[in-house]
């Protein structure tokens, strides 16, 4: 699929066309090739795949990009890329030890700050929310096998520890990704919230008593 995808990249831009408009291009399907992949290839991607396609997919506005080139340019920003070893406190900041891409040395940095954008994909039984705590503890939901969100049916049901689907619970966002992956965006949760919101009201409606 990835083969495929640069192939029809490569023949977009041979077209006179953007590269960006195809992988926008996917935005529609992507939560149903979400679900037609097999839990290994789901693995597979989170592993070697997911930062390619969060950089593609997710871009920085122009302007944003225009700032971080003046940065870069002005020497007062510098790209490192590698994998971080390890953290550990100092003095005000912290020691961050690092391996750079293609080195086979760590090297050691003094930062004051540390910054995570790696988004909202967390183990979800590691939340500090007392809600979420509090749905584990009593069994009324269940993580997913990535340990990236709350496990959910398709039509945003909470399932319990026992795979149970809620009539009462439902989950929807980026909470509910390891069931729909691209789902933080807020067209895709608009249509989310209106598809669940319909549902919800069908089931409020049938438990009405019919007017004599």
């Amino acid at each position: 699929m990835l083969a495929w995808l640069r192939r029809r990249a490569r023949e977009r831009e041979t077209q006179g066309g953007d590269w960006r408009s195809v992988v926008d291009g996917l935005r529609p399907h992507t939560q149903t090739i979400w679900r037609l992949m097999t839990p290994r290839r789901r693995e597979r991607f989170l592993e070697h795949a997911r930062p390619w396609w969060d950089i593609h997919r997710h871009r920085m506005a122009p302007e944003i990009a225009a700032r971080t080139a003046a940065l870069i340019g002005d020497g007062r920003l510098e790209i490192v890329a590698g994998k971080v070893l390890e953290v550990s406190p100092d003095g005000e900041g912290a020691r961050v030890t690092l391996r750079r891409r293609g080195s086979r040395s760590p090297e050691s940095l003094s930062v004051a700050r540390i910054i995570s954008c790696k988004g909202v994909r967390s183990d979800p039984e590691r939340s500090t929310n007392p809600l979420v705590e509090q749905l584990f503890v009593s069994g009324l939901a269940r993580a997913d096998n990535l340990r990236i969100g709350i496990e959910v049916d398709a039509h945003c049901a909470i399932l319990d520890r026992d795979g149970r689907p809620s009539q009462r619970l439902f989950a929807i966002g980026p909470v509910s990704q390891a069931a729909f992956w691209e789902i933080v965006a807020v067209p895709d949760i608009r249509l989310q919230t209106a598809a669940l919101s319909g549902r919800i009201l069908a089931g409020v409606l049938e438990l009405e008593p019919t007017p004599p």
